[in-house]
């Protein structure tokens, strides 16, 4: 595997961070769904750690919050 790969389909986006170089089966990455139904982006962080044992941790995000993350990103992109 790459040091940094990223993938997407119409429904997830996925981005291997860097630091990720074995493919263990439980990948260090972040993965972001759009849900079909509900009006919100559900982002899912997988970490292994020193002890090689994974955690996931959800979280989801209204229109309003993907709005001020999208501002937050175009000026740290415009910079």
């Amino acid at each position: 595997m790459n040091q940094h790969q990223t993938t997407s389909s119409p429904s997830w986006f996925h981005s291997h961070y860097r630091g990720e170089d074995r493919d263990d089966g439980c990948a260090n990455e972040l993965s972001v769904y759009r849900d079909p139904v509900e009006p919100r982006l559900d982002l899912l962080v997988t970490n292994v750690d020193f002890a090689g044992v994974g955690h996931d941790n959800t979280y989801s995000l209204t229109r309003e919050d993907a709005t001020k993350l999208r501002n937050f990103l175009n000026d740290w992109l415009g910079k």
